[in-house]
């Protein structure tokens, strides 16, 4: 089932309005108990989800255009999203270079060992604020390519596969970000467009985990909110994601799939 985002803002706006009225969910917190101790932490290998972002070439697509300005949207969204990624991988790799030199600097006036703990802290808050103003830059970006292919209404160019495997790539972006924010609503918002886009989406392994792991974390925010219905809910959506998962990344007959099922069977 579908869990619609403006549902799940609203939700969550309430979620510590509606006591629980039966006894509490047995939910241990143990590692051990979590989707992390039994999903993979990257994508697997080659997937689009990977390191290397995809990009694309300029497709032409003037046979399926009736409207003028469709191919320009096209062009402007796919170097709007080509631009995110150069961005955000050139100064990504500038912001590791430096915090790996940083390692390397001695300051004596830093006597004892806590002056260089707070020194070294005070450091990884800075990088960690400049990667954090490097991923809002590059999410306004791909915001703005999302916009421009949403300014086409072609059916045809709406259908055909450069606008598809475009729109893909824009969202593949996106969620990657927003994960790394924390923003789980995003995640699964954008991980459900994702998948609708396309059967060759929903059958990629990648968004299927990210769900699995956003749904937990809504799950333990309902637990600690005390809203047994959308605890609920998000446990069973959750259960449906790594499932899915495990059928496609290990595949229906193998010993891994066996694992998780029994897990999911047992309540997990």
């Amino acid at each position: 089932m579908k869990f619609p985002i403006l549902f799940l803002w609203i939700s969550l706006i309430f979620l510590g309005t509606f006591p629980l009225r039966s006894k509490e969910p047995n939910q241990s917190s143990s590692p051990e108990n979590r989707v992390e101790s039994i999903l993979p932490t990257t994508p697997e290998s080659g997937s689009p989800w990977g390191e290397n972002s995809e990009r694309l070439d300029t497709i032409p697509v003037l046979n399926l255009v009736d409207e003028k300005n469709s191919q320009k949207r096209w062009q402007d969204a796919n170097k709007e999203y080509s631009s995110a990624i150069e961005y955000f991988e050139s100064a990504k790799k500038n912001i590791d270079k430096r915090r790996e030199d940083s390692k390397k600097e001695i300051y004596y006036e830093d006597r004892y060992e806590w002056q260089k703990q707070i020194r070294k802290e005070n450091k990884e808050k800075e990088f960690q604020k400049l990667l954090f103003d490097l991923r809002s830059q590059t999410v306004a970006r791909l915001v703005k390519a999302m916009n421009l292919l949403d300014k086409i209404e072609n059916p045809k160019v709406k259908e055909s596969a450069p606008y598809l495997d475009l729109k893909s790539g824009i969202y593949r972006e996106y969620i990657k970000h927003q994960e790394a924010y924390k923003n789980y609503l995003q995640v699964i918002d954008f991980a459900e467009r994702y998948m609708d886009l396309s059967p060759k989406n929903e059958a990629e392994a990648e968004p299927h985990r990210l769900l699995a792991l956003s749904y937990e974390k809504m799950e333990q925010t309902a637990l600690r909110s005390k809203n047994q219905e959308l605890y609920y809910e998000f446990k069973e959506l959750k259960k449906k994601h790594l499932l899915r998962f495990a059928e496609i990344h290990y595949g229906r007959d193998s010993k891994e799939y066996a694992t998780i099922e029994e897990k999911v069977g047992r309540d997990f």
